[in-house]
């Protein structure tokens, strides 16, 4: 497995906790952070970085979201 491959194995375990959470923006924090440093040391490449981050935001929102409609029935 080479870096990016391993990079991009790690993000995505880290995406997988964003449906499950309590707190969804701990985990999207922490998942952005996974993000950041793949591309700061240059595992993943510009593009990648932009579209996961679009993935976690918007998972982050629906998860949130989900929570909401959860406590309000």
């Amino acid at each position: 497995m080479n870096n990016h491959d391993a990079a991009v194995s790690m993000i995505e375990a880290e995406i997988a906790t964003i449906a499950t959470t309590a707190f969804p923006v701990m985990a999207g924090s922490v998942c952005r952070m996974a993000v950041f440093l793949a591309y700061r040391l240059d595992a993943i490449v510009c593009a990648e970085r932009d579209e996961y981050l679009k993935q976690i935001r918007a998972l982050e929102m629906t998860r949130f979201v989900e929570l909401l409609k959860g406590e309000a029935a």
